[in-house]
């Protein structure tokens, strides 16, 4: 028999966060699928577990911040420069409010820079896994999304394998929250990996070609005081000191050393090859790090699991965000702007560069999450309706949070 809901969301990340929550409160019979053994997608399983400073006007990510915060599982960060070697590092800061944590610029009057939130990422799970049974979402974990099945332009059912085999669901709506859009490449629906030429959206800094080049990744991992328990392979020498080192709130740090690997050479060696080069870059970092911020008694505790990617494949939406949208800022022409971010394009790589955005918030229209082949499917992750370099400002987890909140929204219509 298949089992029948008003909606379907698949992934256990930041917009499928969004999504279900939202869906489950607003009244829908919801499941929410995710393949990990828990929820919280890359912020859990790639120690990702910082949200950078940006304006937001979701009610989801305040929720949740503001919980974990009073439950001691989160704080707010701001950057000092108190470190040896001059470089800022992220310390708490319990004089921080959610609204500080919207600004990017400083706020001479506080003496804040943009604050920023770091939760722990076992606690994050488990207030995702609460808030899940609060609002009433039937959640499947360890759970895989194997195929979509289309009757016309909707899809039917999808065909999941569980733990006790497989099972086919079918819903009259479906959220593809996975980072890199594996419902809706399922359903046929068009996508493109990699640079646009400047051809393709008139972008001022897009190449002349097209080019098979991603937003680098990373490999996060956590120090504390005491011995190590992870044991790396002898580094060949100092490479590199400068990385994003965050305060924890049950103590130790964060780590997230930027520029570790471009993102395309990760996606041909494939994750578990990547996760193993990476592991040596930080073998081979980690001394110079530790020494530049002040960091001699501290130890790896942990690496995570799972690599960080910061760009796949993206959805040819019925609206793609550009360049020219993140310069203009605002709601631009689009009347049905459903997110708003200030997130500066940042590409990680060594030609990328950063760009803010400089007339004020940048609004995403709903558009960019609607496929042009299937009615009854939103996307709502990384791999939405953006440019690649539009996709380098709207990527973080409280504007991908927000997009997987308005697609609920949409259906609940």
């Amino acid at each position: 028999m298949i089992s029948q809901y008003d909606l379907i969301v698949v992934g256990g990340g930041a917009g499928g966060t969004g999504a279900a929550l939202t869906a489950g409160r607003l009244g829908l019979r919801t499941l929410w699928v995710e393949k990990e053994r828990c929820l919280g997608g890359t912020g859990v399983y790639a120690l990702v577990n910082v949200w950078q400073p940006s304006h937001d006007r979701g009610a989801l990510a305040r929720e949740i911040a503001e919980r974990m915060v009073a439950e001691g599982t989160a704080i707010y960060v701001v950057p000092v420069a108190d470190t040896p070697a001059g470089r800022l590092i992220h310390r708490r800061a319990p004089e921080a409010t959610y609204e500080d944590s919207q600004r990017r610029w400083a706020d001479k009057e506080k003496g804040l820079i943009g604050a920023g939130v770091t939760y722990e990422p076992a606690a994050m799970a488990e207030t995702l896994a609460q808030m899940a049974r609060e609002s009433g979402v039937e959640v499947l974990l360890e759970t895989t999304f194997i195929e979509a099945r289309r009757k016309g332009g909707n899809i039917s059912s999808l065909l999941l394998r569980t733990p006790e085999g497989e099972r086919e669901v079918a819903a009259a709506h479906y959220v593809d929250a996975t980072a890199d859009i594996a419902l809706a490449r399922s359903a046929g629906c068009g996508y493109t990996i990699g640079r646009e030429s400047r051809e393709e959206y008139d972008e001022p800094s897009a190449p002349e070609e097209p080019e098979f080049r991603l937003n680098g990744c990373t490999l996060c991992f956590n120090c504390r005081t005491g011995p190590s328990r992870v044991l790396l392979p002898h580094p060949a020498g100092p490479e590199g000191s400068s990385a994003h080192i965050s305060q924890m709130p049950y103590g130790g740090y964060n780590v997230n050393m930027c520029l570790q690997l471009p993102g395309e050479v990760a996606w041909r060696m494939g994750p578990e090859q990547a996760r193993e080069y990476l592991i040596r870059n930080i073998a081979r970092r980690w001394p110079g790090v530790r020494e530049a911020y002040g960091l001699d008694r501290f130890s790896i505790v942990q690496i995570a699991p799972r690599i960080g990617m910061r760009e796949g494949p993206r959805l040819r939406a019925r609206y793609v965000l550009t360049e020219q949208d993140h310069h203009r800022g605002g709601a631009g022409d689009h009347p049905d702007c459903v997110v708003w971010t200030d997130h500066a394009i940042d590409r990680h790589s060594h030609d990328g560069g950063c760009t803010e955005a400089g007339n004020g918030p940048v609004g995403i229209p709903l558009r960019c999450l609607q496929p042009r082949e299937v009615e009854n499917l939103l996307v709502a992750s990384r791999g939405a309706g953006f440019s690649s370099l539009a996709a380098s400002a709207v990527r973080l987890q409280r504007t991908i949070m927000g997009l997987g909140e308005a697609a609920a929204r949409a259906v609940a219509q």
